[in-house]
């Protein structure tokens, strides 16, 4: 009997001391901490040395490992300009994908990097640890984060005669304009007229001197054929294909060159019209893998999305920049102004289709609303 009990107790131990092996052996996404990072300006990244570590891994043929250090990009005024630099999101924090062994002999190396403090789970205890599926929401969310730009200067090619400025630099900087002549016809750069200064009836601003705080809604025209539901449709579509099978049909590629060659020239004189051809020139120009003109008209339409007060003009650029970028903000903000048009018994066609390429976007990133 006694003999049972001790061989019990043995396989007991042996079975905890092996558990506690493969948790130590497991990989996963271990939060680590730097206190030396702090949250000054000044500090060094969690991420700085664990970079450092992998180039010399590198160097000579070591085993590499996975890290992600969130940042988000801060605006900040350098020499007289506004300009976009890069920061931690998390200054202490940094998650390195790896076992407790591999993380440890890292510290070798990189003492200050320490694990979070044990966690109880019954008799057992462990390092806190986010999960794959955990880690891919967080670098998901994060990125809006990352990709997101809080200094936007819209193409100059993009304003449009009416549209308000404020000068940021320069002889006249904080003083609000209006935009009097555009580029082209011979003019490389912006003439504006300084508001409420009747002394400077025109003044030349370049890309960087401005900032866009107001859209010019005084224009009469309008584009009928702007509303086309073959092609809003077929682009919301193809994008479809493009995301779920990775690549887009040939009848795909030739509706966005379609959309190119009708819309890319036309120059609307609303800030709804507006919405409407960038939504369309921006499904464009992702389906055909035009990045370069995809992150010009990104830039702009991010500067302008903040001055477009009709709330449906809102909700097709955001739908179509959460379609287009899959990012976690866009998508918060489509579904808080598109979500409550569910609640209406008979809602027009147009909210209809937005709420319904909202739900197409949700299914094919993977994401809930």
């Amino acid at each position: 009997m006694e003999i049972d009990i001790l061989t019990s107790k043995c396989s007991e131990k042996v079975l905890a001391h092996v558990r506690k092996r493969r948790g130590q052996e497991a990989v996963r996404w271990y939060v680590l901490t730097l206190p030396t990072a702090g949250g000054g300006r000044d500090k060094i990244s969690p991420s700085k040395g664990l970079r450092a570590e992998i180039l010399r891994r590198e160097r000579r043929g070591e085993p590499l490992f996975d890290f992600f250090a969130p940042s988000y990009v801060e605006a900040r005024k350098i020499g007289g300009k506004m300009v976009n630099t890069k920061r931690p999101l998390l200054y202490n924090y940094v998650f390195v994908h790896a076992s407790e062994d591999e993380i440890f002999r890292l510290k070798r190396t990189l003492p200050l990097y320490n694990f979070l403090p044990r966690i109880s789970d019954g008799e057992f205890s462990h390092y806190p640890y986010l999960s794959d599926q955990e880690m891919e929401s967080l670098r998901w969310v994060a990125s809006s984060y990352s990709n997101e730009l809080p200094v936007y200067v819209p193409d100059s090619g993009r304003l449009l005669r009416g549209d308000r400025v404020r000068i940021t630099s320069g002889p006249m900087v904080g003083m609000e304009a209006e935009v009097v002549i555009q580029p082209g016809g011979g003019h490389k750069d912006v003439m504006v007229r300084i508001l409420d200064c009747m002394w400077v009836p025109l003044f030349e601003v370049r890309r960087g001197e401005y900032e866009l705080i107001g859209l010019n809604t005084r224009g009469k025209h309008v584009y009928t054929h702007l509303d086309n539901d073959r092609i809003s449709t077929g682009l919301h579509e193809a994008l479809g294909r493009q995301r779920t099978s990775g690549d887009i049909r040939e009848e795909d590629t030739l509706l966005a060159r379609e959309v190119l060659a009708g819309y890319a020239s036309l120059c609307p004189t609303t800030d709804v019209m507006r919405c409407k051809v960038y939504s369309m020139l921006l499904s464009a120009y992702k389906l055909l893998g035009e990045e370069d003109e995809f992150e010009r008209l990104l830039s702009t339409v991010r500067g302008m999305l903040p001055l477009v007060n009709a709330t449906q003009s809102r909700a097709l650029l955001l739908v179509t920049l959460y379609g287009c970028t899959d990012s976690s903000l866009y998508q918060r903000l489509a579904h808080e102004l598109v979500d409550p048009w569910q609640d209406d018994p008979s809602p027009k066609k147009s909210k209809t289709a937005l709420i319904q390429r909202l739900c197409d976007y949700d299914r094919w990133f993977g994401h809930q609303g």
